[in-house]
């Protein structure tokens, strides 16, 4: 099936927002080269597999540019590659995230996400292979929509983010190191542009049916401002912050 104009717009976000967002990622776990803190390679990585949802219809969409089908006639490839990482990503986030916070907690905490992960491996991969459409299904050669267990898992992924991501802003918030400050602001617009982006993609098909293309190509400009304020909020370039701090001090 042939590409509608919107959905190549829709694909072609995808892709940009899929290699800015791995850029970006491996930017941030370079620092650790410099720096030695394990926790740049953790975010870095974390970044790159939190948007694993998206590597899904970024491949997709290539595969439709070449094949004109895209992963339309295999589903099970397309939801394989969309969540392979992601309890892996979640790990390693809250792995970063309870070395700075809730350090006496950090082994349950991790824990904790590590049998549900485990769990959901086991649940996810057992439809993959009896009966695929209970995990979700594919409505354009770029898009599907989850359902169940997999939809309630993402979600949960992504309050998770949310919740912690905010908490970790905040802190920064109060740090009388005013670039630190500077850090925290562009995180927590970041941590809530992907909320709002991940969120309204998730259920554009329950709120939006009659606009789902648009609403796409929206929730992909909402996602690739937030790649931008992700990295602005661990690696400022000089010259922003020689701008932004004159004007808080």
């Amino acid at each position: 099936m042939a590409l509608t104009p919107l959905q190549t717009l829709n694909g072609t976000l995808t892709l940009i927002y899929v290699i800015i967002s791995t850029i970006i990622g491996l930017k941030i776990a370079s620092k650790y080269l410099k720096y030695k803190k394990r926790e740049l390679i953790l975010v870095g990585l974390t970044w790159i597999i939190l948007m694993e949802i998206y590597w899904s219809s970024a491949f997709s969409f290539v595969a439709a540019i070449i094949t004109g089908t895209g992963f339309e006639d295999n589903p099970r490839l397309y939801f394989t590659i969309g969540n392979l990482f992601v309890p892996i990503g979640l790990f390693m986030w809250l792995m970063a995230f309870t070395d700075f916070m809730y350090k006496k907690s950090q082994k349950v905490i991790l824990l904790i996400a590590a049998i549900t992960g485990a769990i959901y491996y086991i649940v996810f991969f057992y439809f993959i292979f009896t009966d695929v459409s209970v995990i979700g299904e594919m409505y354009s050669p770029v898009d599907a929509e989850y359902r169940g267990f997999a939809l309630l898992y993402l979600i949960s992924v992504l309050l998770i983010f949310l919740i912690t991501g905010i908490m970790f802003a905040l802190e920064s918030l109060k740090s009388e190191n005013s670039e630190i400050r500077l850090k925290g602001k562009f995180l927590l617009i970041a941590v809530i542009s992907f909320a709002v982006g991940t969120g309204l993609d998730g259920l554009k098909p329950f709120l939006f049916e009659s606009y789902l293309e648009i609403v796409l190509v929206i929730t992909r400009i909402i996602l690739l401002s937030c790649a931008i304020e992700f990295y602005l909020g661990f690696n400022p370039p000089h010259w922003l912050k020689k701008i932004l701090l004159k004007e808080v001090e």
